[in-house]
């Protein structure tokens, strides 16, 4: 028996007063407001115009070891381990302007940030913040938390020409070398890294808990200013340090502002959290005052704590007043309107809404339910071929979820029949790996489908069966045994012509998206097959796909990728190039601790490239192709994507038929950036003052 329907005359009733409650409101609320004076302090108040909202996830550069952390709810600059490049930074995207050529004079700022530094388990170097002219430079990590090169190194000094920093450290490691007076003190750093000015906190930078800094520089005055409280509400009375200084000959037209860490031969995880930042002083707010308080969290008003006023004395407050309260009448006046309007659309759909006929819950399937089944394979022939879907026959289990299951058809040929469940998201992953399959014809080096099936309960495909199990079984577990060299090259060789297929060879371009050695499985004759498009995107040749939350496994995404989740062939390559990495090391991408890539570089830049070899094969492979297969592995993982080549150039230096490409000697550091909102009129001409906040 289907559900009673409501009531027409009720539902109609119910909308009146939903649309026109708000306006009754704010009408109240507008006569109100004629009778009570406007106060800055109002707890509805909201930000000023001045300030930009940015999100960790797209207004970010990030140098080295740094990282969103997840949900973009903060920003880790280094790792809490020893490996790596031990040193990041992060980077406000657009350059802020601290000077304007028709005046020598700067302009003031002020920031305020809340940043924790736990130790795993001892303590780094410490952060800092920074102003600095170049977006791409990252120092050393051997205690100059990433703000300047070491000074034994030259290559870092001829990086550093040019560049200007102007940083206030919280240091937690000292280094009697640099002039440190202990390992918990804040310092100002003006153009070096040894300190002009330090003094104690005044809270303990090593206990692990979130700490809010204020830093504040006055351009007329010279000085520069740094409070810290455990309270991210109240900032003390006193500053911990009070430093005279001259920064105008360090300060350029236009800087980059954000925040450097280092571990040096310590471990520790050094976050920020969220982050407001200012300009004050240029000529077009002459009579604006700078916050001594930055916007408080997002739970509350998000006011400086001085609202600057642009119109002063009591005429031009009482004018703008007057004026204030006419322009809320007209609000409004025009929300009524619009509610009425609103409300008229809103019945007519609910007529619309009540003459639909109910539609029964077993109706809302996400997979065909009262269509005749499809494909090219009935369902009868797959359930003779797997008994059933017997649990005894289970090979595996696919990375969108899918039951793996070996089966036999009746003209005696094996197969593996890959189960999906008829429901969100195995769904659409099936739609994924079906759509990439039926795009891409046969590929010597991609497994075959031999059927599928799709009905009311089943989502089957079918491929032809791999006998020698997946690749990764194959390297690092397959009871001792060790996969020779001349299987290994050849699988090499053949995942990369089955990529530049991919990217170059179909109709439209598809996307891989988990290159891993447990997707590629081996044949008879031990030849590899690259499979699994579950994870797949189909994109037109010159187009790029929508941004995606990340997708893949841990150790072959691609920085780019997991910082903007948006899919490119480059991020396939760059998983092609662990996979490379991890077939002529014989270690995982990953492996106690320690990066594949890191480690190949290392070596690389010792000129002990072939040292990386896999010691089982005991010496017995060719040494040109094991060269050859390290750095073209190294130029697929280059951190620039611009930098690595394509697949059809891959497959070139494989076979030997191109040129390799320029790997340097040090592995580079990652620098991640993310399209930046084009409307944004932070440097605009009439706009010079700049202000934004992080939205965590």
């Amino acid at each position: 028996m289907p559900p009673p329907r409501p009531s027409v005359l009720s539902l109609l009733l119910l909308l009146l007063v939903a649309v026109l409650l708000p306006f009754a409101a704010a009408a109240a609320a507008a006569a109100a407001a004629k009778h009570r004076p406007a106060s800055a302090s109002s707890p509805t108040a909201a930000l000023p115009a001045s300030y930009h909202r940015v999100s960790w996830a797209s207004n970010l550069t990030l140098l080295g070891s740094a990282s969103l952390l997840p949900g973009a709810a903060a920003v880790a600059l280094t790792t809490p381990t020893r490996d790596g490049v031990g040193a990041g930074r992060a980077l406000f995207s657009e350059p802020v302007r601290l000077l304007v050529p028709s005046s020598a004079a700067p302009a003031s700022f002020s920031t305020r940030f809340t940043f924790r530094i736990t130790p795993a388990p001892t303590y780094g170097d410490g952060l800092a913040f920074l102003l600095t002219s170049s977006r791409t430079f990252l120092g050393a990590s051997n205690g100059f938390l990433g703000l300047f090169p070491s000074s034994s190194s030259d290559e870092g000094e001829a990086d550093l020409r040019g560049v200007t920093t102007v940083a206030v450290e919280f240091d937690t490691h000292r280094d009697v070398a640099l002039r440190d007076p202990d390992g918990n003190h804040v310092a100002l750093d003006a153009g070096s890294i040894f300190s002009v000015a330090s003094a104690n906190p005044g809270v303990d930078l090593r206990a692990g808990v979130p700490i809010t800094a204020w830093v504040e520089y006055r351009a007329p005055r010279r000085r520069l200013s740094v409070w810290l409280s455990y309270s991210p509400f109240r900032r003390p009375a006193k500053p911990a340090l009070c430093a005279d200084a001259d920064l105008s000959g360090l300060l350029r037209t236009f800087m980059y502002a954000g925040f450097s860490a280092s571990n040096g031969n310590g471990a520790a995880l050094h976050v920020v959290e969220r982050w407001t930042f200012r300009t004050f002083g240029f000529a077009n707010s002459s009579h604006a005052s700078p916050p001594s308080e930055p916007p408080a969290p997002l739970n509350k008003p998000l006011l400086p704590h001085n609202k600057p006023m642009l119109l002063t004395g009591n005429h031009h407050n009482q004018h703008h007043h007057h004026h204030h309260h006419h322009n809320l009448l007209y609000k409004v006046l025009g929300g009524v309107l619009g509610g009425v309007v609103v409300l008229v659309f809103l019945i007519g759909g609910s007529v619309v809404w009540l003459s639909r006929p109910i539609r029964r819950p077993s109706e809302e399937r996400m997979v065909p339910s009262e269509e005749k089944p499809c494909g090219t394979m009935s369902i009868e022939v797959v359930h003779a071929a797997t008994k059933g879907f017997d649990s005894g026959n289970v090979i595996g289990v696919g990375g969108s979820g899918a039951t793996v299951y070996e089966g036999v058809l009746q003209s005696g040929s094996r197969v593996a029949v890959k189960r999906f469940q008829a429901i969100w998201p195995c769904t659409k992953a099936f739609v994924s790996e079906l759509a990439a399959m039926l795009n891409c014809p046969n590929h010597p080096n991609l497994v075959r489908l031999a059927g599928w099936c799709c009905s009311k309960d089943e989502l089957v495909l079918v491929y032809e069966f791999m006998p020698n199990g997946n690749l990764d079984c194959a390297l690092h577990t397959m009871g001792g045994a060790t996969l020779p060299w001349e299987a290994r090259f050849r699988a090499v060789l053949g995942i990369a012509s089955a990529l530049e297929y991919l990217h170059d060879g179909c109709d439209q371009r598809i996307l891989h998206r988990d290159v891993k050695s447990s997707n590629v499985l081996l044949d008879g004759d031990f030849n590899a097959r690259l499979g699994d498009f579950g994870l797949a995107r189909l994109v037109s040749h010159g187009g790029l796909p929508h941004t995606t939350q990340p997708a893949g496994t841990l150790g072959y995404l691609a920085p780019e990728y997991v910082h903007s989740g948006v899919a490119t062939e480059r991020s396939d390559v760059y998983s092609f190039g662990v996979l490379a990495l991890e077939v002529a090391t014989g270690r995982k991408p990953a492996e106690r601790g320690i990066s594949v890539i890191d480690w190949v570089w290392v070596l690389w830049g010792r000129r002990r490239l072939v040292d990386a070899a896999d010691q089982r094969l005991q010496g017995r492979f060719v040494a040109e192709e094991m060269r050859r297969v390290l750095l073209v592995g190294l130029s697929c993982v280059h951190p620039d994507c611009r930098k690595r080549p394509g697949m059809r150039r891959v497959v070139k230096m494989l076979d030997g038929t191109a040129s390799l490409t320029l790997v340097p000697d040090k592995k580079p550091p990652v620098m991640l950036q993310t399209p930046v909102n084009q409307a944004s009129s932070m440097n605009s001409v009439d706009t010079v003052n700049t202000a934004f906040y992080s939205c965590r």
